[in-house]
């Protein structure tokens, strides 16, 4: 079944529908890690990876419907600091396979279930109508952080604005020591260039020099607005952690509110491997909602006692057994966090081995490449399509939203 895509326009159809749709890896010294995808721009792939490379060569992988796709790139640019500017080559179309341990819950594990299902395109639904307990804890917050912060807002919507939408597709806050002296920006932030393209599209004015802009997200995953502080002297760190600090509580808050329907439905867990887990679910009214076939889903997993990540995946399959249902979800960029959690849960009192399975969904799957990416990052653009908002269209943003 191997094939071979050299046509440019054949390649640039290919990667416009599956990159940034579909779960991206990329391959480095012979095996596959999770890579970001931003934007395609120019006919070329943006992605943020941390990973070191020998050469300006680069391999990204998706899995679809069975195959896996290679595509070959050449590095065109880039920040130095993780941003890259790829050009394809070509692309080879394989037979998916799937190497992992997993765990099957049936004979090692009991305790393991998944709860609060939500799916993602629920989550900004929820933010876009008029709330008077979310509306009461955005005043509150705002009031706070006004007193303590005269140049400050909170911006919170159902639907992204660009300084929101950049945020999410390099996933980094926002930590401008000073505008007009790059060698005070850290990689580690949100690029400074990028920035300054925002600025000077943006109404700030020209006497700040210095900002801090923090996503709120649901539980880490999807983005719902932001906590900015300007400033016309330059913020520190400290300054940058209460901000972070700030914002978590925000989302807090609002989650406690129950504005976030989620499911009540308490599912077992079938199997479970880095790539991705399969569980029943009865047939309720929260799965008719919230359960489709290449949803993107959010959730809780309780590993054990004490233990719990919040996953991102997108079903791959829905197969009715009789009195339930058995889904098959493929994880999507996880955040550090759960990812150190699952790894370390799944690797404990294990040898390493190499077996080949289905993937949860029954469908052979690269294990490597079993997570899916909502741009779809956008995490579909939470959801959306990441192409869709190109950097090239114009920034007309007030990023001082009215409080």
């Amino acid at each position: 079944m191997d094939k071979e895509i050299k046509d440019p326009e054949g390649i640039l159809k290919v990667i416009t529908a599956l990159f940034g749709k579909l779960p991206a890896y990329i391959i480095n010294a012979e095996n596959e890690y999770p890579v970001k995808i931003i934007a395609l721009k120019n006919k070329a792939l943006i992605i943020n990876t941390n990973l070191k490379f020998p050469n300006r060569d680069r391999i990204l992988t998706v899995v679809h419907n069975g195959s896996k796709f290679l595509a070959y790139f050449i590095v065109a640019g880039g920040d130095g600091n993780g941003i890259e500017i790829l050009t394809p080559v070509k692309i080879q179309i394989t037979a998916a396979t799937r190497q992992s341990s997993r765990v099957d819950t049936s004979q090692t594990q009991t305790g393991m279930v998944v709860s609060n299902i939500i799916n993602v395109n629920d989550v900004s639904k929820a933010i876009g109508f008029d709330d008077k307990k979310v509306d009461a804890i955005l005043l509150a917050y705002r009031t706070k952080l006004i007193k303590a912060f005269p140049l400050s807002s909170i911006f919170f919507a159902g639907r992204m604005d660009n300084r929101l939408r950049l945020m999410h597709h390099y996933d980094k806050d926002i930590f401008i020591i000073d505008r007009k002296e790059k060698s005070t920006a850290s990689p580690d932030f949100f690029p400074f260039d990028e920035y300054l393209r925002i600025f000077d599209s943006s109404k700030i004015g020209d006497s700040y020099t210095s900002e801090i802009c923090v996503p709120i997200k649901y539980k880490g995953y999807v983005h719902l607005g932001y906590v900015q502080v300007l400033a016309e002297k330059p913020l520190d760190l400290e300054i940058y952690k209460q901000i972070q600090t700030f914002s978590n509580a925000v989302s807090r808050d609002i989650i406690n509110t129950g504005v976030f329907q989620e499911s009540r439905d308490v599912c077992q867990v079938m199997d479970l491997s880095m790539g991705g887990i399969s569980f029943i679910h009865a047939p309720s009214r929260s799965f008719s909602r919230s359960v489709t076939l290449n949803g993107t889903i959010l959730f809780d997993l309780n590993l054990e006692a004490g233990k719990r990540v919040t996953i991102r995946g997108i079903i791959k399959n829905i197969r009715n057994q009789e009195t339930n249902f058995r889904v098959g979800c493929q994880f999507y960029n996880l955040t550090e966090k759960d990812v150190e959690v699952l790894e370390a849960f799944l690797n404990v009192g294990k040898e390493e081995e190499t077996v080949v399975a289905s993937e949860p969904s029954d469908t052979p799957v690269d294990s490597d490449s079993s997570e899916e990416d909502t741009l779809v990052v956008g995490a579909v653009d939470e959801p959306g399509d990441p192409f869709g908002s190109s950097f090239e269209e114009p920034l007309d943003e007030n990023p001082l939203p009215e409080s």
